[in-house]
């Protein structure tokens, strides 16, 4: 039998009552596939960049949130790339929206052997960013109370939409939805001038309310949204702040994505913010892969006023929308990858090309691209490659493209060659960053999927060293990032002789039993208890009237003290050897619990 009991501990119950204590904080806090043709790029004043999921703080925020190592739910190499600017040089001007740029350097991938070339893509453009920013906009936040928002989440929302505040100008218009077990108009959609006080104290008074219906919020905010289309005096489009964790109504991408869907279709675009540690970020990476959709992560105090002075006007600009990116290899030569797009967004041709469909392009501040590897056609795997003519590309790249304002097409091509000096610094960033992501990939695959925690250290170690000696600048939080879970692999592989201080609290986790206890009531010798890296406290019950019982709670922790959530227990605990010992002295409690073999 399995229970759910509230204000107990390991099935505890504290001989003396009354306890009133507060949940002690954690070590870190809340700071901070696809659907195929509806991916979307960013466009910077002079070139473009892949669109979707922008950046990989959701997983660097839980990268070293106290567990050993992290899965890799919320890690996809488009935000890996759209983190940092990628801009390769430009050769000519352009005199269209979109021009292609491309460049060319030898492939050294460790974990793609096959590759021979690493080819950028990088494009440039005639657009006059600061003329398409002024468009007025009419901007729908849709804000989700819900109880997993409490605390430091919901903070960050009113953050974010109090900095989106800021930068709204006269001739935008605001309103607010919000959702959880109810779903209303909070504000409605109202011009920025001469109502700002009246917009920033609705944010401030956005309150939580129960379950995530994130269904029932979209559908109330594309139908305010389409009344604004008629009053708007340019662009409409949605903000959804989330931590993309719903529980009622239709939970599935799919659902979200129809209703994204329909919504680009009559001009409305969508914005996913993300905040907390519980945000699904494979979730968001679907939704925001929708024609019109992007997806940014808030992952500290501060961070809001960073991204929106930066890439509010960006992130809510469309420029073009069904953009088509033709890749053709020369004769001998064969793509082998494309990175920094879905691999649902391709499809491939006799000849060997390969073509990538993206919904939307976008502003952005950083500039960026798409990335191939070449390698030998199946026929010439045993022989050498072949030797190009002179002149000759390794691939040629088209683009075709709708443009947003005036429906007019665009088409343009370029072929890359093998230049004969060093490659550009950024080309070299983008081989990297795409090393990176596949040594964290198969690294943390060893460790979660085959328990090969040596394996995994190794893979960690190498890609630290290449990191390390690529003398890339910009790539000091990406050293940081792998060197850590290096350090963690490490002592995992049995590697380091101590756990890592932000660690020490996960020598609680296994399995133990109890061995002596005073102080509590409902707790015997003999009972175990399992204490999970997941968070969860299971107690089972081996001897009395509730033998067999199995009590599942879950916990929080810090470096000296263990929290039961939904409880008022708060105890110090000391691991010595096999001994773990957990007290609250001003009660009297002391329980010692020996750990179990195996």
């Amino acid at each position: 039998m399995t229970k759910q009991i509230a204000g107990t501990v390991m099935g505890i119950v504290l001989a003396s009552a009354g306890l009133a204590m507060p949940p002690l904080p954690l070590l870190a806090q809340d700071t901070g596939d696809d659907d195929a043709a509806d991916q979307n790029i960013i466009v910077t004043a002079t070139r473009i960049r892949q669109g979707g999921a922008q950046d990989i703080k959701h997983f660097r925020s839980v990268a070293f949130d106290g567990s050993f190592l992290p899965h890799t739910n919320s890690l996809s190499l488009e935000g890996l790339l759209g983190e940092h600017d990628l801009t390769l040089p430009a050769k000519a001007a352009c005199a269209q929206m979109f021009c292609v740029n491309g460049y060319a350097m030898q492939a050294s991938l460790p974990s793609r052997p096959q590759d021979e070339f690493f080819i950028g893509l990088g494009f440039e453009s005639n657009i006059d960013a600061e003329a398409w920013k002024g468009e007025p906009l009419s901007l729908i936040a849709v804000v989700d109370r819900s109880g997993s928002m409490s605390g430091q989440p919901i903070a960050r929302v009113k953050e974010g939409l109090l900095a989106a505040l800021q930068q709204l100008r006269p001739g935008d218009r605001m309103g607010i939805v919000i959702y959880g077990s109810s779903t209303v108009v909070h504000l409605p959609v109202t011009d920025v001038e001469g109502n700002r006080d009246a917009i920033a104290s609705a944010i401030r008074n956005i309150e939580i309310d129960g379950s995530t219906y994130m269904e029932a919020g979209l559908r109330l905010g594309y139908a305010t949204a389409r009344e604004e289309l008629a009053r708007s005096k340019g662009k409409t489009r949605l903000m959804l702040f989330t931590d993309e964790n719903p529980n009622v109504g239709n939970v599935s991408p799919e659902g979200f994505m129809a209703l994204a869907k329909a919504g680009s279709e009559q001009g409305i675009g969508l914005t996913t913010i993300g905040v907390g540690v519980h945000f699904d970020g494979a979730l968001a990476n679907r939704v925001s892969s929708v024609r019109g959709g992007n997806l940014f992560f808030l992952d500290r105090s501060g961070d809001a006023g960073d991204l929106f002075e930066e890439d509010f006007f960006n992130m809510v600009s469309e420029v073009a929308h069904d953009v088509t990116i033709t890749m053709t290899p020369s004769k001998g030569y064969k793509i082998t990858g494309v990175f920094g797009v879905p691999d649902g967004m391709m499809t491939e041709a006799p000849d060997g090309a390969v073509s990538v469909t993206v919904g939307s392009a976008f502003l952005s501040s950083n500039g960026g691209g798409i990335y191939a590897s070449l390698g030998r056609e199946g026929d010439r795997e045993y022989l050498p490659l072949r030797q190009l003519d002179q002149g000759e590309p390794l691939l040629t790249a088209a683009i075709s493209y709708t443009d947003a304002t005036n429906g007019e097409k665009g088409r343009n091509a370029e072929g890359i060659m093998l230049g004969n000096g060093a490659p550009p610094e950024r080309l070299r960033a983008a081989h990297m960053l795409v090393d990176e992501y596949f040594g964290l990939t198969e690294a943390l695959a060893l460790y979660h999927q085959q328990n090969d925690r040596k394996g995994a250290f190794a893979k960690l170690d190498s890609l630290t060293k290449r990191m390390e000696g690529a003398g890339l600048e910009g790539f000091d939080k990406e050293v940081e990032l792998v060197s850590g879970l290096r350090g963690r692999a490490a002592y995992l592989a049995g590697y380091g002789g101590e756990l890592p201080k932000e660690l020490r609290h996960l020598s609680l986790v296994g399995e133990w039993e109890v061995v002596s206890l005073a102080g509590v009531n409902d707790l015997s010798r003999g009972d175990t208890v399992q204490i999970t890296e997941r968070g969860e406290f299971i107690t089972q019950r081996t001897a009395g009237r509730d033998k067999g019982d199995e009590i599942r709670q879950s916990y929080q922790v810090n470096e000296q003290q263990l929290y039961i959530e939904y409880t008022d227990l708060v105890l110090n605990y000391r691991v010595t050897g096999d001994r773990l010992v957990l007290s609250m002295p001003l009660y009297d409690v002391r329980i010692t619990l020996r750990r179990k073999e195996g």
